[in-house]
């Protein structure tokens, strides 16, 4: 393995409690853990769903990015 590779960890969002939780807990836990952040989103959810998104990205402190 080359060492001068570059590690990416990506956590997926659903707009589920758990994929939530799991940022969360993940932040705290691991707070210099670089983590990127997914979402899926088919132009079709819930406005509750959205509205997830964006309060993670608040208490994340960073984007989720939306494919």
């Amino acid at each position: 393995m080359d060492n001068n590779k570059k590690v990416r960890h990506l956590l997926g969002i659903s707009g589920g409690k758990d994929s939530a939780a799991l940022a969360i807990y993940m932040k705290n836990k691991s707070p210099n853990l670089k983590l990127d952040y997914y979402t899926c989103d088919t132009g079709k959810e819930l406005d509750e769903t959205y509205k997830l998104t964006e309060n993670l990205e608040i208490y994340l402190g960073k984007s989720i990015t939306k494919l």
